[in-house]
């Protein structure tokens, strides 16, 4: 069915009255939220104010016909995450709001909306109304209660045909909020049980499509584990609340997912910034990881998603040792952290995904890995949320896809890793390889970037490299020892010594994006230097210096 004619259908009244049944008389409960929102965020929203991709923007009491507002945002309204907010507030009056937006929402949106009815909106919408029933609920308005109840089973309804006649869900995150839409909805409203086991059906095949061997969800984007993990975890303890027994595949997936999520996350507790992640809430996720009751460490090597860690005394250190086409381009980049405090970084995302921001965030550039004469390592092509296919291997073009390789060892608690990519190499005929070792007791990172001739032939040779380390804001940087050498002071007045030798060292302006929509001022420590015919070799560390700390 093309796209314009499933329009026609579905704003058409057969379709409207196709999707009527049965009113539920009552909710067997609501699902537990182990993600705990904002309360600063609700009580402004409790002025008409939301907080939007990092935006406080306000939008009035109908903030869906708010003409100045873009798809992506009106699909975030739609999808009603904000109640968790106004959950975090836990006034009457935050209560009165929320049930005030729903039953707006429902006096427009009540029949089909593009936007609005999209699959993934729509199952994060049924996942945060019946999350937020009991907090918004008043027993002295019966009649918002069955309004809530018959759009509910309304919505599940639509994903339930969308289901049938799509033959599965989206291959992104967003098919795990469709059969969490089914599966809670089967399971709180009274006469829709049936949609269990096609929502179950549908988050096995998702589990099975995007969850790799090693626990990690095939975006390689730290924010999407949280989600894909909260929706597992949520979908398991809902079974478990109602009696029903939570299969083995969702338990087992959970088991997978906890330890890459540990690993994903810095000393601060919040996630890394790779592939589109930004700082969230770290609150979030020592609860996600709490609610989740799988014990144990965080995963050091994950091969198949394509990331490292190494920890040691008040150091950690991640790094991105895979490719994704439709990803950021930051391969064999690394953030490294001290303590509770950021140090190295990447400059983090757009998670509007639009306009110059995001492409410029998306870039090699962007991270704290190695540039080639100005060019991405990875060619980043995206059509909605699918990757483009990448051209033919032909040496002649700069977009064949970008293979990595990874080799790991540890030794009385010291980590070392080598790893290469090849995206250099059908451009330049060129080979990148990083190391990267972090001591026993955390207090010395050093590393080599390498590029060797691959042998193939080329357009044009490259000219020159950039080594990018960038620095978190609160990281103060000063060029010192005559240009080889670069002296850090941390917020706590620790103090990091940074030399190098095989390129000039300097010290210059980057921009940090950690927060969405609040680019902070920030520093860079920049290696540059020719490219060789035969190559080129930089060897550099980070060394705590004693004399430094006061």
């Amino acid at each position: 069915m093309t796209s314009l004619f499933r329009n026609v259908y579905h704003k058409s009244r057969f379709y409207n009255w196709a999707l009527r049944g049965p009113v539920p008389d009552r909710l067997r409960g609501v699902p537990p939220d182990p993600l705990s929102g904002d309360a600063d965020a609700g009580r402004r929203l409790l002025d008409g104010n939301y907080r939007v991709f990092g935006h406080n923007r306000h939008l009035g009491d109908l903030p869906w016909h708010n003409r100045a507002i873009d798809a992506a945002t009106e699909a975030w309204l739609h999808r009603f995450d904000f109640l968790r907010d106004l959950r975090a507030v836990g006034s009457p009056e935050a209560a009165a709001r929320g049930r005030e937006l729903m039953t707006r929402w429902g006096n427009r949106f009540r029949r089909w909306h593009e936007t609005g009815w999209q699959p993934g909106v729509t199952g994060a919408r049924i996942t945060n109304w019946l999350c937020a029933f009991h907090f918004v609920n008043d027993d002295s308005r019966p009649g918002f209660g069955l309004s809530v109840r018959e759009q509910l089973a309304h919505q599940a309804r639509h994903l339930a045909r969308h289901q049938v006649h799509h033959r599965g869900f989206p291959e992104d995150a967003d098919a795990f909020g469709i059969a969490e839409g089914l599966i809670l909805a089967g399971i709180c409203l009274v006469g829709l049980e049936a949609m269990i086991d096609d929502g179950l059906a549908a988050l096995e095949q998702a589990v099975n499509h995007q969850l790799l061997a090693d626990g990690g969800h095939i975006q390689r984007n730290p924010t999407t584990q949280l989600a894909v993990l909260a929706t597992l975890v949520r979908v398991r303890d809902t079974m478990q609340r109602a009696r029903l027994q939570a299969p083995v595949w969702l338990v087992e997936a959970i088991r997978r997912a906890v330890p890459v999520m540990r690993m994903l996350c810095h000393g601060d507790g919040d996630v890394a910034l790779f592939n589109g992640a930004n700082e969230g809430s770290a609150t979030d996720v020592r609860s996600l990881l709490r609610t989740s009751r799988v014990k144990g460490r965080a995963l050091l090597h994950a091969p198949h998603t394509g990331f490292q860690r190494f920890e040691a005394p008040g150091a950690v250190v991640i790094a991105d040792a895979g490719a994704r086409q439709d990803a950021h381009a930051g391969v064999l980049s690394f953030e490294f952290s001290r303590r509770r405090q950021r140090v190295i970084v990447n400059c983090g995302a757009n998670p509007e995904r639009t306009g110059h921001w995001h492409e410029a965030l998306r870039t090699t550039a962007a991270h704290s890995a190695m540039v080639v004469d100005d060019t991405n390592a990875l060619e980043t092509r995206t059509i909605g949320s699918r990757p483009v296919p990448a051209p033919p291997d032909d040496r002649q073009t700069p977009h064949a896809t970008t293979r990595v390789a990874c080799r790991r060892s540890d030794e009385g608690g010291s980590g070392y890793t080598q790893m290469r990519h090849n995206g250099y190499r059908h451009r330049f005929g060129l080979i990148h390889s990083r190391d990267l070792y972090l001591s026993s007791t955390g207090e010395d990172l050093r590393g080599r970037d390498s590029l060797n001739l691959s042998g193939d032939e080329v357009l044009r040779p490259a000219e020159r490299f950039t080594i990018r380390f960038h620095l978190h804001p609160e990281i103060a940087a000063e060029a010192t020892g005559g240009g080889d050498q670069v002296m850090l002071r941390l917020p706590n007045r620790e103090g990091w010594r940074f030399r190098c030798m095989g390129g000039h060292v300097s010290v210059t302006d980057s921009v940090y994006v950690g927060r969405p929509a609040t680019p902070r001022r920030s520093r860079q420590i920049v290696v540059e230097g020719p490219v060789s015919p035969l190559g080129i070799e930089v060897k550099w560390s980070f060394l705590l210096d004693r004399k430094g700390v006061r």
